[in-house]
C-alpha cells in the first residue's frame, strides 16, 4: 500500500520544479516560506487564546496557529519538492516540534469551557493536524530527525487515536451532516490508515457510517448550502478520504461508484455567475477560485460531468493550510486539463430542485436565487433572496460571510449581524418586519416552469395579516424582471429593497449600479436609499416603499 508513490518518481519531482503548469505551485509556495518561516516565530500565549471568552475575538491567537500550520505547509513540499536545500527540512522540524508543544490542536472557539484541562479534544483542526503530521511523516519520516519522528507518533496517539477510540461516537460530528463530518472523520482516517493501518482495518465501517450522514446533508441535485467555501473544505476531505480509502482497501470499497458523490462531484463549476463572481449564499464568498488538484481529479473520475474552467479562477492553498488538499495541489493536477480549460462564457441554466437553487449565466449577465428555509447550515435569513452579477461584480449582492467570532455562531446574537440578516438581502420587509431564524421560515410552492422562477416567501415572515408573497423572477438575455404579489390584509408599510455593495445613482429619472440600469414603476412606489456597514462590508440599500394599497410590485435589471 503506497498512498504517495508518486513523489518517489524522479520525474514528477522534476515536472513540478520545471513545468509552466505548476509554476503557481511553486511561487506560492516560496512566497509563503517567505511570510512565514524567515523569521522567529510568536508564541501561542494563554492570553491570546482566551480572548474568545473573554470579548468573542478569533483572530489574534488563530493568525499565529494558522501560521504555524501553513510553515510546516510550505516547509514540508519545499523539502519534497527541494531535497537538496537542507534549510527547509530544518524549520519543518522545528515547526513540527513547537506544534507538538501546544497546549491543544483545537482552536478556542471549538474547546470549550476554560474550568478544566482538556487538551485532547477533536475539532476540525486538531484532526487536520494530526493528519497532516501523519502524512508529513508518511512522505518524510526517513529524512526526520528520530526525536521529530517519535513525537509525531506519541503526539498523534494521545491527541487523536486515543480519544477517538475512547468513544463508540466521538461528540456529535460523527453522524453529522455538513462538513465537520467530512474533515474531522476523513483527518482522522487517514492518520490511522497511514500511521495504524492494524487499527484502521476494524474502524471502516464506523468511518463509512458517518460519511454516509456527511452525504445525507446534500440534496440528490448535489448542492451544498453551505457554500462554495465550504464545498472544498468538507467534499476536499471526503474526497482525500474516498481516495485513500480506495487504496487501503485495493479498490474493495470505492465511494466513487455512489450516484451522489457524482452529483455533488459537478457543483463547483455551476457557482460562477460572471467570472469569478459566484453565488454567495449562506456563509460565502463573493468570489470563487477552485482547487485545482481537487478538481482536476474529479474531472478524472467523472469527464462527462465535472467541468473545469481556466487555471486563473484555480487556487492551491488557502490560510488555513488545510494540507492535504495543499499537498494534493501538486499531487493531482493534470496538465492536460490545465491547457484545455473549458469555456467560462458559456449559457448555462440550472435548477436544484430539491435545495430550490436556480442559477443562470448569459453572455450579459449571471444570476442565482434560492428558496429553502432560514435554519440551513451556516444560515442567512435570505428566503427569497438572489443575486445580479456582470462584468466580474455582484450588482445586486448577498454580502455572504460575516468576520466569525463567538457572537456571530451564538444564535441569539447571529441575527443581529448585517451579513446574516434579512436587511442585507434582497427581499421584502414587512411593516418593519424582517425575516425570522427558524426551519418553519421557508419557501413553499418553489418551482421552475415556462423560463420563471417562482415560490411563496410569507412564511419567512412574522407579520399579522400577511398570507402570501408570491415572488418570481422572468429573464431574457438581457435582463431580469423580479415580481413581488403580496395578499396582506394589514395596514403597515411594504417595501422591496435591493442591495449592493456598490453606490447607486438616480438621476433624471433613471435608477442605476454602474452600468445596471433599474427599471420600476415609481407611481406606486417611493424610492429612498439607505446603507449600513459592517466590520466586513458597506451595504447600500435601494428601498422601494409602496405606496398605500399597492401589494404587487415589479422591476427589471438589464445592462
Amino acid at each position: 500500500m503506497e498512498f504517495y508513490a508518486k513523489l518517489r518518481d524522479p520525474e514528477f519531482i522534476k515536472k513540478v520544479r520545471e513545468a509552466d503548469c505548476y509554476k503557481k505551485f511553486r511561487d506560492e509556495l516560496f512566497a509563503i516560506w517567505n511570510a512565514h518561516c524567515t523569521k522567529p516565530r510568536e508564541t501561542l500565549r494563554y492570553s491570546d487564546f482566551k480572548l474568545y471568552w473573554d470579548t468573542g475575538d478569533r483572530g489574534v491567537y488563530e493568525t499565529i496557529y494558522f501560521s504555524r500550520r501553513l510553515a510546516i505547509s510550505a516547509a514540508s513540499l519545499l523539502a519534497i519538492f527541494y531535497p537538496e536545500e537542507q534549510k527547509y527540512l530544518d524549520r519543518l522540524m522545528d515547526e513540527i516540534y513547537s506544534i507538538c508543544d501546544e497546549y491543544t490542536w483545537c482552536l478556542p472557539a471549538h474547546q470549550g469551557k476554560l474550568e478544566t484541562n482538556n487538551n485532547c479534544k477533536i475539532d476540525l483542526f486538531a484532526s487536520e493536524t494530526g493528519f497532516a503530521l501523519s502524512e508529513i511523516y508518511a512522505i518524510l519520516g526517513d529524512r526526520l530527525d528520530p526525536l521529530i519522528v517519535d513525537r509525531i507518533k506519541v503526539e498523534t496517539e494521545r491527541r487523536i487515536f486515543t480519544p477517538f477510540l475512547a468513544v463508540s461516537e466521538y461528540k456529535w460530528w460523527e453522524h453529522g451532516t455538513n462538513n465537520w463530518t467530512s474533515v474531522c472523520t476523513g483527518a482522522v482516517a487517514g492518520a490511522f490508515m497511514i500511521q495504524r493501518p492494524d487499527l484502521a482495518e476494524t474502524l471502516i465501517d464506523r468511518w463509512n457510517e458517518s460519511m454516509e450522514y456527511y452525504l445525507s446533508g446534500f440534496e440528490n441535485d448535489g448542492i451544498c448550502i453551505e457554500g462554495c467555501g465550504y464545498w472544498h473544505y468538507g467534499f476536499g476531505f471526503f474526497t482525500v478520504f474516498a481516495d485513500m480509502l480506495k487504496t487501503f482497501t485495493g479498490g474493495k470499497i470505492d465511494w466513487f461508484k455512489n450516484d451522489k458523490v457524482k452529483k455533488v462531484s459537478s457543483f463547483i463549476q455551476k457557482m460562477f455567475l460572471s467570472g469569478n463572481t459566484c453565488v454567495s449564499f449562506a456563509d460565502g464568498g463573493r468570489y470563487l477560485q477552485y482547487h485545482i488538484g481537487l478538481c482536476h481529479y474529479l474531472k478524472s473520475l467523472y469527464p462527462d460531468e465535472v467541468v473545469v474552467y481556466h487555471p486563473k479562477f484555480s487556487y492551491n492553498y488557502d490560510g488555513c493550510a488545510r494540507y492535504c488538499l495543499h499537498l494534493r495541489a501538486a499531487l493531482w493536477l493534470d496538465e492536460e486539463y490545465y491547457n484545455n480549460p473549458a469555456d467560462d462564457t458559456l449559457s448555462a441554466e440550472y435548477y436544484a430542485e430539491g435545495s430550490e437553487w436556480f442559477i443562470k449565466r448569459t453572455s450579459s449577465y449571471g444570476f442565482a436565487a434560492k428558496g429553502g428555509n432560514n435554519k440551513e447550515h451556516h444560515n442567512n435569513n435570505d428566503v427569497g433572496c438572489f443575486i445580479y452579477a456582470k462584468n466580474g461584480k455582484q450588482i445586486i449582492t448577498d454580502p455572504g460571510a460575516g468576520i466569525y467570532s463567538r457572537q456571530y455562531f451564538d444564535n441569539n446574537v447571529r441575527y443581529s449581524i448585517l451579513e446574516c440578516s434579512s436587511r442585507s438581502h434582497s427581499v421584502p420587509i414587512v411593516n418593519g418586519e424582517l425575516q425570522f431564524f427558524a426551519k418553519e421560515a421557508a419557501a413553499s410552492g418553489t418551482k421552475y416552469e415556462n423560463g420563471i422562477f417562482s415560490m411563496d416567501i410569507a412564511k419567512a415572515y412574522k407579520c399579522e395579516g400577511l398570507k402570501s408573497i408570491l415572488r418570481s423572477f422572468s429573464f431574457t438575455d438581457d435582463s431580469v424582471t423580479l415580481t413581488d404579489k403580496f395578499i396582506y390584509s394589514g395596514e403597515g408599510e411594504i417595501t422591496e429593497r435591493l442591495v449592493s455593495l456598490i453606490k447607486p445613482t438616480y438621476e433624471n429619472g433613471i435608477l442605476s449600479i454602474e452600468d445596471t440600469v433599474i427599471e420600476f414603476d415609481n407611481s406606486v412606489c417611493e424610492l429612498i436609499f439607505n446603507e449600513e456597514a459592517s466590520g466586513r462590508n458597506h451595504c447600500y440599500f435601494i428601498d422601494f416603499k409602496l405606496k398605500n394599497g399597492v401589494r404587487e410590485f415589479s422591476c427589471t435589471i438589464k445592462g
